[in-house]
């Protein structure tokens, strides 16, 4: 008996969950775990249901990364809207300060995203696009600050590009191992934030 066609609301639903436990296997234990077996006993099905949603790996992973930049989006949307409202100095240091919050929060992501080699799971350009989202994002803020005053004028971008290097420093550093322990770390996070707020900030 063939088996009934699934409404778009449910391949959607189907792919989130499959999207999610490659996200939950990427936190664990990295990109070299993310095989469509792998999820697919995650989710709970066969490794053959999963190319009903995907293509091949590639195509999942493509998927995740664009998912994940679309998430990165709406928190870049929402954080220009409440600077252009409100203390756009504020907004800075939360955008600067997310960098170590992520760190934190999800270790194996954040060297995936900065610390390790490039492999199959970000081809170069994707890690490319994806640099030049954050300092693109960065570079807005720094100049609605240079607009409002509060920030040195100079090249939004160059600032936004130099910011970004003070506050990922220590945290490569860190996930590289050549930075050890996590009080020194969490005091170098604090002094390169203030160091990175220094230099913009007028």
């Amino acid at each position: 008996m063939p088996r009934r066609k699934q409404s778009e609301e449910q391949v959607a639903a189907m792919r989130e969950r499959i999207l999610d436990a490659a996200m939950a296997l990427l936190q664990q234990s990295g990109p070299d775990v993310i095989t469509i077996r792998a999820i697919a006993e995650r989710v709970g099905v066969s490794h053959m249901v999963l190319y009903t949603y995907f293509e091949n790996r590639a195509a999942l992973l493509a998927a995740l990364r664009e998912r994940q930049r679309g998430r990165m989006q709406e928190r870049y949307t929402d954080m220009l809207k409440r600077a252009e409202a409100g203390d756009v100095r504020a907004v800075l240091r939360e955008a600067l300060a997310h960098y170590a919050q992520a760190a934190r929060r999800r270790p194996r992501v954040y060297q995936v995203l900065w610390v390790l080699p490039i492999t199959s799971y970000e081809p170069p350009a994707e890690q490319r696009r994806r640099l030049e989202g954050h300092l693109q994002h960065l570079s807005r803020l720094v100049q609605l600050g240079i607009e409002r005053g509060v920030c040195v004028p100079r090249d939004p971008l160059i600032a936004a590009a130099t910011a970004f290097a003070i506050v990922n420093g220590p945290l490569i550093l860190h996930h590289n191992g050549r930075l050890a322990g996590a009080a020194l770390l969490e005091a170098v996070e604090a002094e390169a934030i203030a160091a990175a707020m220094s230099y913009l900030l007028v």
